[in-house]
């Protein structure tokens, strides 16, 4: 029970670490829409839309990982750069090769899939917690129905 005699433990190279992993996730997003490319210009569409509605928080969650760990607002800032380019990056790269359409239906199968498993037991949860409120609530409907018109332009 000493635990507060200990100075915090802030490492910046944590914060940057995370930050990277954020990235990463980010190119992969991108992948994802290059890859529905391949399938086909609509599918490409749809998977743009969900890495658009998912990566809205990750430039959030860059600099925020960044700052946590003791970070420079410098370094927030070109790790934002990094993760705003990752997506582009990833779509762009997928010029580079061509997978087998059996292939892609497994990859955009599983990449759809992680997307909802996040938002089910992870996200949703959190923002439905103790603090949740009627704009909580609302935002959430909203965001139902965003999904909802979208699976109609398939």
């Amino acid at each position: 029970m000493h635990e507060d005699e200990y100075a915090e433990h802030k490492q910046p190279q944590v914060g940057v670490l995370s930050a990277l992993a954020v990235i990463g996730d980010s190119f992969a997003d991108g992948l994802g829409i290059g890859l529905g490319v391949q399938v086909s210009t609509e599918a490409g569409v749809l998977v743009a839309l969900a890495v658009i509605a998912h990566d809205f928080s990750d430039g959030l969650n860059t600099v925020s990982l960044v700052l946590t760990y003791n970070n420079t607002a410098g370094r927030a800032r070109l790790l934002l750069a990094f993760d705003a380019l990752a997506p582009v990056l990833g779509a762009a790269s997928t010029l580079l090769f061509t997978l087998p359409e059996h292939f892609l239906v497994l990859y955009l199968g599983v990449f759809a899939g992680f997307l909802m498993y996040i938002g089910a037991s992870d996200i949703l949860p959190q923002a439905h917690s103790k603090q949740s409120s009627v704009s909580t609530l609302m935002l959430t409907l909203i965001g139902a129905l965003f999904i909802f018109i979208i699976t109609r332009f398939t």
